[in-house]
This record gives C-alpha cells, structure tokens and sequence, in this order.
C-alpha cells in the first residue's frame, strides 16, 4: 500500500501563528543572553550532548551536503551552516564533517536525487518535503527520525508538529524542516516614490504601474528564469487569484491529472500577458534568480518576485527602503490577495545508508538546538522551530513586515512543485518557462497532462 502523507500536510490553512508563531523574542529591554558561541564553548567542555545522549561515545567521520554559495553576500544561510559544522567539530573533537556545498538548488536536487537512488546518499543531507520526500521513505533510503529526538530532548522541545506533518508518512517524521518561506513582490520604496507609484490592490492597476515603469524607463519587475522554478511563482499567484483553492487541492495535493483545465490554461495566458507587456527584464531566461536578485538590489528594477529567504539580503541593502506585497486581486476572480503561497522548506535527513548514525544524530540534533537556530533566526530567517528565544532588536524591518503579513494570511498555499514531486513538479517549472518564452499555454498544459497521467498511472 502506498505510503500517504498525513492529511493535515496535505489539506492544510496555516496561518502564520501555526508557521512562524516559532520563535520567542527577546525583549529588546530584557538582560543580554549568552551568545550562541559562548553557549557553544560552555557545552563543549563537557563534550557530551544532554539527557539520553550523555552515555553516547561519538567519534568518526560524516558527510553532509546541502546548498549554500560562499560567494554570494546575500546568502545568510551558508556562514551559519558553516559555522555549525565548525561548532561541532569543537564540541566533539573525534567527530568530523566532511560538509558539501552546492550553488544551484536545481543542481543540488538533481545530484541529491541522483545519489539517494543510488544509495550513496551522503550521512546528513538536506531534503525537500511533501511529494518530492516520498520517493526517498518509499525506497526506505532515510530514516526516521524519532530515536534522534527522544535522545536529543532540546531538540524535540523547539520541534513545529505542523513543519513535522510535511514530512511525516504512515506517523512517522523523517525530516526536519528549517524555515518558513513564502514568495512575493519586493518593491524599492525610492523608485516607487520618484514614480508617483502605489502598491497595486487589483490586477488592473499592476497593469498600470507596469505601463509607468516603463514609460520612464524602468524595468518594472525582475525575475531570472534561466533555472525555470522562478516563473512557476507568478503562475501560481494568478492562479489562485482566478481560481480559488478547490482546483489547486484537488490537482496538485491530491494528484488527480487535470491540467488540460481551461482554469490552468487561461493563467497561462494571463501570465504571458504580463511578459507581453513588458512587465520583466527582458534577460529573464538568460538569467538566474540570484542574478535577478543582485540586479534589483542594484536599483535596475522597481520591483521583484522573490522568496523570503532572500529577506536578509534586501533588509541589509535597503534598510527601511524596501517593503513587500502579494499579487493583486483579479477582478471577478474566486481568489483574494490574501491567500499567501506559504510552506515550510529546507529540510534535513538522515541517509539509511549512514555507517555513523550516532553522529549523524548528534550533528543533526546540534542544527536544530535552542542555540544554533537562535543564531539562524537573528540572521533574518524565518525559522520553522517553535519557542526559540533570540534577541528581537537584530531582526529588521523588512522580516517584521513578512511575518505580519504572513500571520494574517487567510489561507497558504503550497509551492505546487514540492507536492508535485521531483518529476511533476519539474515540468511543471518547464511548462512555466515554455509559456513565458512565448509557448502556447493550451499545447503547454496539454504535455502536463500528459505527462501526468503517465506518471500517476492514471
């Protein structure tokens, strides 16, 4: 019998109290805790772990691989995943991490995908969740991880059922999601007033605002395609706003083949109307999101389309200078601006095939403590844990505004390609970049068909 998730990963609201209700902030009045460091040197003496782990003699090698772009100065999670193994290492001198960083995510989950079927799935490894997860349980190429949790009882504390539901099949977890993440419009506050220029409440005045951008001479939106899952996210966004959520749960959470839809097809032509409009740069196929990214922070565009993880970057670059909206209200649709694409995402595994599993534990229980996910959320991100206190007064303004708007979402939205599953969910992306290149969104949504039907055996 197949393995299912559980119904609650699969048919679920959030609201942003059950995603990022995560962490406890430090008052910015109360007393200085100890920093994670010197919380780290104080546990190191004793190098041992707490609770079950006291008794655990750890030494020996692991391998770990995740993404992360030493290069890239907007990428906040690569010095403090860095700075984990390092940690680690510290606290456990018989221990090392051979940790493995890969630039791209469409890279990244093709490799990882490649050699967990092989079965030379590295010790510790990031992992996707939802349908993109289940292949790996199905082939029992992870493993659980509940003994982790009763051994590491810090770690279990601050664990979120609801990040844990996207990972759980047949009752059990075998991931641990990192960060709430959602997708959205970023706006340069100083282009917009130099414009005259409002945030757009319906799709009619997006249109207008594209139109004005671009009779002065500004690219109105950035968007970098050249790894074709960026384009899905605007698809998405209209989507809903025509549609509602009874499709998208019916097709994309429960699999049932139907994107010959004439709902999938006119959003298609929706979104093509926005590239014919000049919305986007006009290198957005040869681009990447990231060099999107760079582009908008360098002030060629008023806006982008992005993920709050690229928070962090924008915050620091911009300080009070930028802010955030979600697509507009299409007018007679059955969605609403405010239903968020929103999930819980990066999660980490570990590999059945592991030769060092007490390690392998021990590393992955230390990413996940009180301390190391305090240092993470005071970077910016949008932690997934629960009851984490860190120190209110490193956050910026820009995170403030996600999560508030996040937490008054009234319904989230999954990204499609993670229920989807690596093979749907990756054509899904092709179909997206095909229509924005100027394809045929009837022929587009056709092949999906198609190529769903094959792959659900339908």
């Amino acid at each position: 019998m197949r393995k299912k998730l559980l119904s609650s990963a699969l048919a679920f609201t959030l609201v942003f109290s059950m995603m990022v209700g995560c962490g406890q902030p430090t008052p910015d009045n109360a007393e200085p805790k100890q920093t994670v460091q010197e919380s780290a040197s104080v546990q190191a003496e004793s190098n041992s772990g707490k609770s079950g782990a006291e008794n655990i003699e750890l030494s020996g090698k692991i391998t770990f691989w995740t993404t992360g772009d030493k290069s890239n100065p907007n990428d906040h999670t690569y010095p403090w995943m860095e700075e984990n193994v390092r940690l680690f290492e510290e606290k456990y001198p018989e221990c090392e991490v051979e940790a493995t960083f890969i630039t791209s995510g469409e890279d990244y989950l093709t490799k990882i995908t490649t050699e967990v079927a092989a079965g030379n799935a590295p010790d510790v490894f990031r992992t996707y969740l939802t349908g993109r997860l289940q292949p790996f349980v199905d082939g029992g190429k992870v493993l659980p991880i509940e003994h982790m949790l009763e051994t590491y009882p810090e770690t279990k504390a601050i664990m979120n059922d609801k990040a844990l539901a996207l990972s759980t099949f047949d009752g059990k977890a075998y991931a641990i999601p990192l960060i709430a993440s959602g997708e959205m419009f970023f706006y340069n506050k100083k282009i917009f007033d130099e414009c005259g220029a409002k945030v757009p409440k319906t799709y009619d005045e997006l249109l207008k605002l594209v139109d004005l951008f671009n009779e002065k001479g500004i690219t109105p939106c950035m968007l970098g395609i050249s790894d074709p899952w960026p384009g899905t996210i605007p698809y998405m966004m209209i989507f809903n706003r025509l549609n509602g959520n009874e499709l998208y749960e019916k097709v994309v959470l429960n699999k049932e083949a139907d994107f010959a839809n004439e709902a999938f097809v006119s959003a298609g032509e929706y979104l093509q109307e926005l590239v014919n409009r000049k919305m986007f740069n006009e290198s957005i196929v040869a681009i990447s999101q990231e060099e999107a990214g760079n582009k908008f922070k360098a002030g060629e565009a008023a806006m982008i389309i992005d993920g709050s993880w690229s928070v962090p970057g924008y915050a620091e670059t911009f300080g009070d200078d930028v802010g955030i909206f979600n697509f507009p209200d299409i007018e007679g649709g059955k969605g609403s601006s405010n239903d968020w694409l929103m999930n819980f995402d990066e999660g980490f595994a570990i590999s059945s095939g592991t030769k060092n599993q007490p390690v392998a534990e021990a590393f992955l229980a230390f990413i996940f403590s009180p301390e190391r996910q305090a240092a993470y959320a005071e970077t910016g991100a949008l932690i997934a844990c629960n009851n984490v206190t860190y120190d209110t007064s490193k956050i910026s303004a820009l995170t403030t505004e996600v999560m508030a708007a996040f937490e008054g979402a009234s319904y989230s939205i999954i990204p499609w390609d993670n229920p989807l599953g690596t093979d749907v969910g990756q054509e899904l992306n092709n179909t997206t970049q095909a229509i924005i290149m100027g394809g045929s969104a009837e022929k587009e949504f056709a092949k999906l068909q198609e190529y769903a039907k094959e792959a659900w055996n339908e």
